[in-house]
């Protein structure tokens, strides 16, 4: 129990760190893999690397053998400890706690002239647990372990009979400096991964609150089609007496209205394309018969629209021309798109035979589908009814790019980069410190300090043009080659008696890295030809400064594996964060789809409920009365009714047009002003400009006040209201109907127009126009 608590506090920091978001949630799976990937190579390396080293020093012990089987086991343990794609933290401090127990025994598991040497597998495997620990454990942990492993490694040396001071002192200090190494690595790739998460939570709010936007649009769209061409219909007809003898058809229109306006407030189960059109079906006077799968398809939304719209319309037509009570609705999912099919049993027609007049189908229903790059086919003829089949292919499960996307994967690419840049430049001043210190050692100092110069620049360049942009291919070529022949040179001015001494040949342990980090965007072929190249300089020039020695090239050989393995797994980490990162970043869209979907859902049922409250007063009464035959259409007061609720209808569709929001006052304006035009038996329509409001109450006041004594004057028929302004300006035009008593109706108007110009202040001008000999144009201007 005490154990396992401690082992909690082990990663307690670095949990707190993380918050298990997104990208630093992916960034752990790939911890875990990267930590198979170090610790599995090296395992199956173990071997190649011990047994040659032990043949070359003598026999090979017993406990030889059981600490390389140990190691080689030890592998395949982690490989079935890591098996839930997560790092455990007790595996990572038992990989560590091994390689210290083998460094502290090196007399036994080592060759006797191995002990304290860098070049070993103990070595190796000891550095690649430091690495691993670092992703695994809190930095404070990471730095403990690899402290643990120096002191190790010195009571090696101290139990061999060797004194405690001595060039194994070298080893024992990279111990610390790969501890404190792998914590500012793991720094930099976790500040990528919370770049990352931040970048996500910004794209995701934004495209939340777009989606939910343009569902609250395309409802209000769908709302004022809807009622504009339905109830406000209906109700302009009756007013204006049209139907007054056919109270059949009002009753039909009018139970048809009704079904409408119970079905506002039902929002589809679940926003898409199908939802839609099976909310739209259910509106029909008509039945409807639909055939639609039960998942929705993933369409662009101005795709989704534009079929929505089409499916509407060809409903429709079915209603309006087929002669039929019964229509059929079906869709089916391409495997590049979707198929949908309008059919009917009505009178048919020939399609061409229809004139330019009849823009219906065309404009609404093909051109529609053109506009988005699909196709609308009709098949009809005389008594044979009529399909319309809509067609749209194209990538119907892929969002339109943008620049936010795989920002997991980028968030990842800049840690991983800037890491492996640290990584050079600290290997590369650790050479720098080793260079000074040994100057007096190589045979040409000049040439030695000029090639560690050269490999400096070389990755300081790479950091200035930013590690996270690949290099053009002529560059990055010509960069390689400049670093393997400032290998070359260094290891032209190293002593044969120490070109197995790391101490003093750095090129080994401090090339790779510039090379890792040149190939870092490309295949992984190219790191491994470079790598060759770099193997072969260094081998080549042990063989041709101390001769065929195989003890020697065996040094040599496990200390560029040594090195070769953390550099290439490094390389193969980057390309797993980054694949990671866009399987994260596809997870987080598709649950950010979901959530933005219940967002949706939610604003539109919030809308609609309000549109049944503001309905619900007068509208709905009045409509339901008349489907039940409970008033006379040819009535004058009915006809009045219809007409104000006309006007306010009127009014909160071109509300919902123009601003999407609803204003109180404006529907109240429009109310006063249908009901004084609905005293003499016209209909209104009302034409209010949302600025109108900006105009100053005291102006305001007095145009509305003009408007409705106008209005009084009107004769039976349709007239015409427009306010518009600004702070500064506004004005009031009416065109209203007069069928008799013209010279009396001026006259009064004049006086009229006498009053309202004294009770405004500030310039008004009036302008009263006879455009026919039944109408009259009245105009009513104020600035401030």
């Amino acid at each position: 129990m005490n154990g396992t608590s401690g082992t909690r506090g082990v990663i307690a920091d670095r949990t707190a760190s993380t918050g298990g978001t997104a990208a630093q949630d992916a960034l752990d799976a790939s911890a875990a893999r990267i930590a198979l990937i170090f610790r599995g190579a090296w395992s199956a390396l173990t071997p190649l690397m011990a047994y040659p080293q032990a043949f070359a020093g003598g026999d090979v012990e017993a406990w030889q053998h059981v600490a390389v089987a140990g190691t080689v086991v030890w592998g395949a343990a982690y490989a079935w400890f890591l098996r839930g794609g997560r790092l455990v933290p007790w595996v990572a401090v038992a990989d560590s706690l091994l390689f210290c127990a083998y460094l502290a025994a090196a007399p036994w598991v080592l060759p006797a002239g191995s002990v304290g040497d860098p070049t070993t597998w103990v070595v190796g495997g000891a550095s690649v647990a430091i690495f691993v620990a670092s992703w695994a454990l809190a930095p404070g942990w990471t730095v403990l372990l690899a402290a643990a492993e120096s002191a190790a490694f010195l009571a090696g040396v101290v139990a061999a009979g060797r004194p405690l001071a001595g060039p194994h002192d070298n080893q024992a200090a990279i111990f610390l400096l790969q501890g404190f190494l792998a914590v500012a690595v793991m720094r930099l790739i976790r500040r990528g991964a919370r770049q990352a998460d931040a970048t996500l939570d910004h794209v995701a709010r934004a495209r939340a609150e777009l989606t939910v936007e343009r569902s609250r649009l395309h409802s209000r769209r769908q709302f004022e089609r809807n009622l504009h061409d339905t109830v406000l219909s209906t109700l302009t007809v009756v007013a204006r007496g049209t139907l007054g003898t056919r109270r059949e058809l009002v009753r039909a229109r009018c139970t048809r209205d009704l079904t409408l306006l119970d079905r506002l407030d039902e929002a589809p189960k679940t926003p898409g394309l199908f939802a839609g059109i099976a909310w739209e079906a259910g509106c029909r006077a008509m039945s409807v018969d639909t055939h639609l799968p039960d998942d929705e398809v993933n369409l662009p939304p101005h795709v989704a629209d534009a079929l929505a719209g089409a499916v509407r319309e060809a409903l429709s037509n079915v209603e309006r021309h087929a002669c039929v009570d019964r229509a059929e609705v079906s869709a089916t999912v391409l495997p590049d798109g979707v198929r949908i099919v309008v059919r009917d049993e009505g009178r048919g027609f020939d399609p061409g035979a229809t004139t330019p007049q009849q823009t219906g189908v065309r404009r609404s229903v093909v051109e529609r589908m053109a506009g988005v790059g699909g196709t609308a086919e009709i098949t009809s003829a005389p008594g044979a009814g009529t399909a319309v089949t809509l067609t749209w292919h194209g990538a119907p499960a892929a969002a339109d790019p943008t620049p936010d996307d795989f920002a997991v994967a980028a968030g990842y690419r800049a840690g991983m980069a800037w890491a492996l840049v640290v990584i050079a430049l600290v290997w590369l001043l650790y050479c720098g410190a080793l260079l000074l210190s040994a100057r007096a050692t190589y045979q040409t100092f000049w040439v030695e300090a000029l090639a560690w110069a050269v490999i400096g620049a070389v990755v300081v360049a790479v950091a200035v043009h930013g590690p996270t942009k690949p290099l053009p291919s002529g560059l990055r070529i010509g960069a390689a080659v400049m670093v393997l022949a400032a290998a070359a040179a260094a290891l032209s001015a190293v002593p044969g008696t120490h070109q197995v001494d790391l101490w003093i040949n750095w090129v080994p342990g401090a090339v790779g890295w510039p090379l890792a980090l040149l190939a870092l965007h490309r295949p992984l072929p190219e790191y491994l030809g470079w790598s060759a190249a770099g193997v072969v300089l260094s081998v080549g020039a042990v063989l041709l400064e101390v001769g065929p020695d195989a003890r020697a090239v065996d040094r040599i050989v496990t200390a560029l594996l040594c090195a070769l393995v953390l550099q290439l797994a490094t390389v193969v980490a980057y390309g797993l964060v980054r694949r990671n990162g866009a399987l994260a970043e596809a997870a987080v869209g598709e649950a950010a789809q979901i959530q933005v979907s219940r967002e949706a859902l939610a604003a539109v049922t919030h809308d609609r409920a309000r549109w049944q409250r503001e309905l619900g007063a007068s509208l709905r009464p009045l409509v339901r009365l008349l489907a039940h035959d409970q008033l006379d259409p040819a009535d004058h007061e009915v006809r009045a009714r219809c007409a104000i609720e006309a006007s306010r209808l009127r009014a909160m569709l071109s509300e919902l047009t123009e601003a999407g929001e609803h204003s109180v006052w404006r529907r109240d304006m429009v109310s006063s002003f249908s009901g004084a035009a609905a005293d003499r038996s016209a209909t209104l329509e009302a034409r209010i400009a949302p600025d109108f409001g900006e105009v100053p109450e005291p102006v305001r006041a007095e145009l509305v006040a003009a408007v409705l004594a106008i209005l009084r004057l009107t004769s039976p028929g349709e007239a015409v209201v427009t306010l518009s302004g600004c702070v500064r300006d506004a004005s009031a035009t009416v065109l209203l109907p007069v069928s008799a008593e013209r010279t009396a109706v001026k006259d009064a108007m004049g006086a009229l127009l006498n009053r309202v110009r004294a009770a405004i202040p500030g310039t008004v001008s009036t302008d009263v126009e006879e455009p026919g000999s039944s109408s009259f144009w009245v105009e009513v201007r104020w600035v401030s």
